[in-house]
């Protein structure tokens, strides 16, 4: 069996390497589609045979131009179907004929009054039989620097700078974006997916990730319309330590509306998307800007290192501004060593401090040397990932213009990411970030922009360095998995002892329990549990807190009679006793089986506090427990965790392998799940206990 990625590999050559073209619909029309299609194909030096299609003419700008595909006297590569929606099908046609492999359709390819099935559903039938790759439809087209071709029906800049970047995007206007202005960032490839009625954004990132002139990958995207092949493009991705930078948009689309846990109500979209994204290190950014300026630090040929931030200033209020912005967004300064201050005290003037961060603005005296030394110093400690040089620079003035010498200095002796950034967006810096890009320093606009990037750029460097495998299936869990797969089949969700029952017996820990089911059950009960007691319905109800089916702290069975006499009274007289688990904070673990990625787990804020606190972060199952540490440290109850105000610290080491383990039993039982709920799991400094569950079937999806 050949392997898939060689098999994408060969077969994107066709669409986006091909080594002769020909264009359905050239003209010699100024301004018109057709002309701007001849002239971008040839803008870069394209060194393919390029064939013009038009039975309006003989000629376009001196050269032959044909009436049809089939009087060409050989096949071409590709086709660009630059023509009308109500043309494509016979132009597909033709395209089968010749034996063309791939083709553009810049068309939207809807037709009024439409046969069944419609002209797109045709096309896709064709192309699957005949194994023809398409751009599109309704895409702006592709960009390849390496082929050095352009296939576009719209003229853009010549200014198209090379480098590392594969930038793919569902939105053409996104794709123009980026890959149509000032030039500091640099591509290996630009593609306007389109329809992706065949080819996908996944196709086209692992093409992406067979070049080895691909540093980073950057995807905007509304929907994945392949989860495997996308999954095994981001594992391919973070196996080759390339990373991938997705802006996802259309974030509010609920996919879990009539979930029956609390876990599956909080639970939308854009947090299944999350799940994948913390699983594989993907970079998920929010805007443009936040985009390109990632992009752009992660497209250097750098060491991308483990530690922290680093900012030299010229400037002590900009500089005292920088320290507030990175306390809003949680961005920590790298603590340089004394060796580090020593060496920067020499090049100091009088007044100025040698801290991080650090303004090393005097006087001008020698400043473009002693600018350098300062940022080689900083940029070197064994506590930095980046150094970023913050200030405002201008082409037009000497001073910037000096302090940029620096910087290129300054890049040269060092091995870690050096940048320059413009406290603001509105300059006119594009000679000095054009310059500056030549040494691998980029130019960012926009000091949040930067602050963003580099938050982006310390968490991937720490991903990488510190990601593990989970282990394999153990053997010892087949006979569990087995018997709690067949127990899920039938009925739509466990009972709250069952649910607990099935994590205890994978080596959860949970709180010790019996069921009851009458007032006589009480005595016994009683007697093989330890004071003080918890009495929960065992009715079926969701939310029993909801209905006040919980009674805590029972310290006397005559408490526990009074309690068992009122919850069977009111819900029925099914009830769990267990002991009362302590502890300091309580957390939510749940999951949901998506349809299409699998086992999300979801971690939470527990207990009544879950729908009040929106902080939660997921990732596909299963986790390994160094992974769920890093999932942890992104709540806002980590603080509680971490002993918040002299509180006692929980023991976070078996807390990370009571959820790893949760993982890997959510990913065994994955095909007869569908959603979880342990919510609370009580954590102490000495235990960690998971105190009530439910247990939601796939079942439960066929009564929906």
């Amino acid at each position: 069996m050949k392997d898939s990625t060689i098999m994408i590999s060969n077969s994107l050559d066709f669409l986006l390497a091909p080594k002769s073209i020909a264009i359905v619909g050239a003209s010699p029309k100024k301004d018109s589609n057709g002309l701007a299609m001849v002239e971008m194909c040839k803008i870069d030096g394209y060194s393919g045979s390029v064939f013009l299609i038009n039975p309006n003419y003989d000629k376009i700008n001196g050269e032959k131009c044909y009436a049809k595909l089939e009087d060409l006297n050989t096949r071409p590569d590709h086709v660009i179907i630059g023509v009308a929606s109500r043309y494509v099908e016979d132009i597909f046609d033709q395209c089968v004929k010749v034996g063309a492999r791939a083709v553009t359709i810049f068309a939207a390819c809807y037709l009024e009054n439409d046969l069944r099935p419609q002209l797109i559903d045709r096309i896709l039938s064709k192309a699957n039989k005949h194994d023809i790759e398409i751009c599109g439809p309704n895409c702006m087209g592709f960009y390849n620097p390496q082929a050095k071709l352009r296939v576009a029906s719209f003229p853009s800049s010549k200014k198209l700078s090379h480098g590392g970047i594969a930038w793919i995007a569902q939105s053409g206007s996104a794709f123009g974006a980026l890959s149509r202005n000032d030039g500091r960032l640099g591509f290996s490839l630009c593609v306007s997916t389109g329809m992706e009625l065949k080819t996908t954004a996944s196709d086209y990132m692992r093409w992406a990730l067979q070049q080895k002139s691909t540093r980073v990958i950057g995807l905007f995207i509304e929907a994945i319309r392949d989860p495997a092949n996308f999954i095994s493009a981001l594992e391919e991705a973070k196996i080759k330590k390339i990373p991938v930078v997705i802006l996802k948009v259309g974030k509010t689309e609920k996919s879990a509306k009539m979930a029956l846990s609390h876990t599956g109500a909080l639970v939308g979209n854009h947090l299944v998307y999350q799940g994948v994204f913390n699983k594989f290190g993907v970079i998920e950014v929010n805007d443009m800007d936040e985009m390109a300026a990632t992009l752009a630090l992660l497209d250097l040929n750098k060491v991308i290192s483990k530690g922290d931030l680093v900012t030299v200033h010229d400037s002590g209020g900009e500089r005292e501004l920088i320290v507030d912005l990175c306390e809003e967004l949680d961005i920590n300064f790298a603590e340089i060593s004394a060796k580090t201050k020593k060496m920067i005290d020499t090049q100091l003037e009088p007044g100025l401090v040698a801290e991080n961060p650090i303004d090393i603005f005097g006087t001008n005296n020698n400043y473009i040397e002693r600018y350098a030394k300062i940022i080689e110093y900083m940029a070197n400690d064994s506590n930095t990932a980046i150094c970023l040089f913050m200030a405002n620079p201008n082409d037009n003035y000497w001073y910037a213009n000096g302090y940029a010498e620096a910087i290129k200095i300054a890049s040269q002796k060092t091995k870690k990411v050096v940048a320059l950034v413009s406290n603001i967006s509105l300059v006119d810096e594009e000679k000095i970030a054009l310059d500056l890009s030549g040494v691998d320093v980029p130019l960012i606009r926009g000091a949040k922009n930067a602050l963003l990037a580099s938050k982006h750029y310390i968490s991937w460097a720490k991903f990488i360095n510190s990601t593990k495998k989970v282990k394999k299936e153990n053997t010892n869990d087949k006979d569990k998995i087995d018997f709690w797969n067949a127990k899920l089949t039938q009925s739509v969700q466990l009972t709250e002892f069952e649910g607990l029952s099935l994590f205890k017996d994978f080596g959860i820990s949970t709180s010790k329990c019996l069921l009851i089911n009458s007032l006589d059950d009480l005595s016994g009960a009683a007697d093989e549990l330890s004071f003080p007691l918890v009495l929960k319905t065992a009715e079926n109800i969701n939310h029993k807190s909801d209905v006040k089916g919980v009674k805590l702290n029972l310290t006397s069975l005559d408490l526990v009679e009074s309690a068992y006499r009122d919850l069977s009274n009111r819900l029925g007289k099914k009830a769990v006793l267990m002991e009362m688990a302590g502890g300091s904070v309580e957390i939510c673990v749940g999951a949901i089986v998506d349809p299409a990625f699998g086992p999300v787990i979801v971690l939470s804020a527990g207990g009544t506090l879950i729908e009040l606190f929106d902080d939660n972060v997921s990732s596909l199952a299963p986790i390994h427990e160094s992974n769920v540490e890093v999932l942890l440290k992104k709540l806002k109850i980590y603080k509680l965790l971490d002993g918040f105000r002299g509180g006692d610290p929980i023991n976070i080491e078996n807390l990370c392998q009571q959820i790893s383990r949760i993982s890997e039993v959510v990913f065994y039982l994955r095909d007869s799940l569908s959603e979880v709920d342990i919510n609370p799991l009580i954590c102490s400094k000495d235990k960690i206990i998971a105190v009530d569950c439910l247990v939601v079937s796939r079942k439960s999806l066929e009564n929906m």
